[in-house]
């Protein structure tokens, strides 16, 4: 049996590298297969969930950050095709992770938040001054009609699109549609073009926008019925996401 947290986002970057252990990750269209000394980049406001057996044991670190404080803007620097990269064999990447085990074992958590908000940006200078062609391993996999639907929510989110309009572009029918989501991605087609919208919502309330403006052209026919899905995805209301704050945190 798997496990699986639901897709969900950031309003900054996350890692994930695996310890131990088997993960998949989905992003967009594309399934990723992780294993041990696997790190696995998810960018702000994407939607994105991970999966994993019952019966596998495993280890990661979580980390969030803010891409814009990063020294010298490193994090824009690298490749965003870039999504999975590889470890093994790199022992300054893996020793890096492990300080960061050193530092919140024997540092108090102010202390620690600060070096590891230091060892985050060792980590992406590393990945910057590394060849792309010697992390890139691409282990994606995707169905080519999900894929094909989320190229088109993607293309049309901002236009009051429903399921139909995409099973007519795809040319199957709604349920088979249906199937294919819940079979790959583990959520249905309307709930991932709701996600898409509220995604792109937050992202542009958090430069500033005001709630009551974007929710037209995030594809909202009215603003109820925006309020109730941004309430039931985020659990605070779009007026309330200024002040809620998204702290730096690691999990091993």
């Amino acid at each position: 049996m798997s496990i699986f947290f639901d897709f969900h986002t950031h309003t900054t970057c996350e890692i994930i590298f695996l310890k131990s252990g088997a993960l998949s990750c989905i992003v967009g269209e594309k399934i990723y297969s992780l294993k041990k000394n696997d790190l696995m980049i998810f960018r702000a406001n994407i939607p994105h969930k991970i999966t994993f057996s019952e019966n596998t044991e495993y280890e990661r670190y979580n980390i969030l950050f803010d891409e814009k404080k990063m020294a010298n803007k490193v994090f824009f620097k690298l490749p965003k095709e870039l999504n999975v990269i590889s470890c093994d064999g790199d022992t300054r990447l893996i020793d890096l992770f492990e300080k960061m085990d050193l530092y919140c074992k024997k540092l108090d958590k102010k202390d620690a938040a600060v070096m590891v908000g230091n060892i985050v940006e060792e980590i992406l200078f590393n990945i910057y001054l590394t060849p792309f062609d010697d992390m890139s391993r691409e282990r994606a996999t995707t169905h080519p009609i999900i894929s094909s639907a989320i190229e088109y929510i993607n293309a049309h989110y901002k236009e009051p699109i429903t399921v139909s309009d995409v099973s007519e572009h795809l040319f199957v029918t709604k349920s088979h549609l249906h199937h294919l989501f819940m079979q790959t991605m583990q959520i249905s087609p309307k709930r991932y073009i709701n996600l898409k919208r509220i995604s792109k919502a937050r992202q542009l309330i958090l430069l500033g926008e005001k709630p009551y403006e974007v929710y037209i052209c995030c594809g909202f026919k009215d603003y109820t019925t925006f309020f109730r899905n941004y309430t039931m995805i985020f659990e605070h209301s779009p007026s309330e996401e200024s002040g809620v704050v998204t702290e730096e945190s690691i999990k091993s």
